[in-house]
């Protein structure tokens, strides 16, 4: 922060995972853009506040990762289309957020087919969904199981498939995997 100055633009996404059951996540996003102090927008329209507000709740089915509900929301927007992006959300039940999820969500909503924010939200959510299907369908403890199981594998350039964590991982070295976090081990 160079200066100081009072923020113009703030822009919060938070996504929250719920176990529901056996086999059922319930995943709440939320995407809030907020312009600090009154000022003139477009057009010379007086913006006091949340430009935008809006929400995604999905259902989703493990193991296969897929949406079987959605609901989204706008609380906040700044012009009356913009609810017209709503309905189309519905494309997201029968997606899988186990694989080609961005690609689907873009080919769906991206640039005129849909709302960018709400879009933006999506995106944030694929990754949460995934991370929170870990936590609560699989033991963390232990180590993958299966090949499914190693599904973070080139989410990352720390998980890179050919990087010194995902090596370690299909070697079933948990000592060299815990001596490479930044954490301490619980044990």
């Amino acid at each position: 922060m160079s200066d100081r100055r009072p923020p113009i633009q703030i822009r919060t996404i938070r996504v929250e995972v719920h176990q529901l059951g056996e086999h059922e996540l319930e995943v709440t996003g939320r995407l809030l853009d907020e312009r600090p102090g009154a000022r003139t927008m477009w057009f010379g329209i007086r913006d006091d506040g949340a430009v935008h507000d809006m929400s995604l709740t999905v259902r989703v089915r493990h193991p296969g990762l897929v949406i079987t509900a959605a609901t989204p929301d706008m609380t906040a927007h700044p012009y009356t289309l913009c609810r017209d992006a709503l309905p189309p959300l519905q494309q997201l039940v029968g997606l899988s957020v186990a694989q080609g999820f961005t690609r689907a969500v873009n080919e769906r909503f991206g640039r005129q087919h849909g709302c960018a924010h709400l879009t933006a939200l999506v995106h944030a959510m694929g990754p949460a969904i995934r991370q929170g299907a870990g936590a609560a369908f699989r033991d963390e403890s232990a180590l993958p199981r299966a090949e499914r199981d190693l599904w973070f594998i080139d989410t990352c350039q720390a998980w890179r498939a050919d990087g010194s964590l995902a090596d370690r991982m299909r070697a079933g070295d948990l000592a060299a995997i815990r001596a490479l976090s930044v954490r301490k081990p619980t044990d």
